[in-house]
């Protein structure tokens, strides 16, 4: 009977250690966006949101696509930028290598937000311009503008005037 309860205690006590373990895993992606402070917005069913930017191992995540091309600059060498499309699963990837930028080919922008809180719904890429105007439909997006990437980047690091 000892030996059971000795047993049952191990398997309690390892149970324990696997959730604890995995806790850090789970809240791996809640925190505060590294350029603007606010919080990251998480991945739904619907929608991804998470833009991560990849510098070697090394992996940042961004509330949108304004904040990663606005703070780009503190980084260097060459990075990777996946952002999320209009289709769950599958982001545009961009390239910055040996300081120039890449995007796939039709890839377009979406930056078009006032208030920053609002930026992770409008500062997006997307793998098509219908897949653009199919979103902006959907979510009756006013004065939206397909750009390619240097369009975007040259908006994104004009000077600003956003509310917070």
């Amino acid at each position: 009977m000892n030996i059971i309860n000795s047993i049952s205690r191990s398997l309690a006590l390892f149970a324990v250690m696997g959730a604890l373990s995995l806790a850090p895993i789970a809240s791996a992606h809640e925190g505060d966006c590294p350029y603007c402070k606010l919080k990251l917005v998480q991945n739904t069913k619907e929608q991804d949101n998470e833009v991560v930017l990849k510098m070697g191992n090394k992996r940042i995540e961004y509330r949108c696509m304004y904040c990663v091309i606005k703070d780009q600059g503190r980084y260097k060498g060459d990075l990777v930028v996946y952002a999320p499309s209009e289709k769950v699963g599958e982001p545009v990837v961009l390239k910055r290598t040996g300081g120039k930028w890449t995007a796939p080919e039709g890839a377009v922008f979406l930056n078009i937000f006032n208030k920053h809180a609002d930026c992770a719904a409008l500062s997006r890429a997307f793998s098509s311009k219908a897949a653009l105007d199919a979103y902006v439909a959907k979510h009756k997006v006013e004065g939206a503008k397909a750009l390619t990437f240097a369009e975007f980047a040259d908006a994104v690091t004009k000077p600003a005037k956003l509310k917070p």
